[in-house]
C-alpha cells in the first residue's frame, strides 16, 4: 500500500512537471488496433476522443484465446511537445470473462466478471505506442500483457 501511495504521489507530481508545458492541439480521434502477449495471445481495438492535450477517454474491446473483455478507459498524456514520444498512464473499467482453469486448450472455467485495468506506456512518433496492461478481474485474478498498437488519427495538429 505505501508503493501504491509513493507511486500515486510521483505521478501527480510529474504532472505538474511535465504534464503543464505549453499547450498544443491534438486530434480529435483517434483509433488503436493492438496486439499483446500475456497468459494468451490478446487482440484489441480501442476509440478514443482527445479531450484536451492531455486526456483522453474512449472505449476498448478486447479479446483473446482465454476470453473475451470491453470497457471504458481514460489515460493521461505527459505531453513533451519538442518531442517524438510521450508517456502515458491510465486505466480501464468494465466487464470481461476469462478462464480460470490455466488451460490453453482444454478444460475451461469461465466466468463473467469485473475487469479493472491500470496502465502505462509510451507512445513514439505519435502513432506507434507500447503499453503495460494489468488486467485484474475482481481484484483478485492479475494478468499483466504487453502490447503494442499503431495508432490512427490522434497526434498533434498543425497550427
Amino acid at each position: 500500500m505505501r508503493k501504491l501511495v509513493v507511486l500515486l504521489t510521483l505521478t501527480f507530481i510529474s504532472t505538474s512537471i511535465w504534464g503543464q508545458t505549453s499547450e498544443y492541439r491534438v486530434r480529435r480521434i483517434e483509433v488503436e488496433p493492438s496486439f499483446g502477449m500475456g497468459r494468451g495471445v490478446n487482440l484489441a481495438l480501442e476509440a478514443r476522443v482527445n479531450i484536451n492535450s492531455y486526456w483522453d477517454v474512449g472505449f476498448r474491446a478486447s479479446m483473446s484465446n482465454l476470453g473475451s473483455a470491453s470497457m471504458i478507459v481514460s489515460d493521461y498524456n505527459f505531453a513533451r511537445p519538442n518531442k517524438n514520444f510521450l508517456f502515458f498512464v491510465g486505466g480501464g473499467l468494465g466487464w470481461g470473462e476469462h478462464d480460470k482453469s490455466g488451460y490453453v486448450d482444454g478444460p475451461s472455467n469461465v466466468t463473467d466478471e469485473v475487469l479493472f485495468m491500470p496502465r502505462a506506456g509510451i507512445e513514439l512518433f505519435q502513432h506507434l505506442r507500447l503499453s503495460l496492461n494489468i488486467h485484474t478481474y475482481n481484484l483478485s485474478d492479475v494478468y499483466p500483457i504487453l502490447s503494442i498498437g499503431i495508432v490512427f488519427g490522434g497526434g498533434r495538429k498543425q497550427h
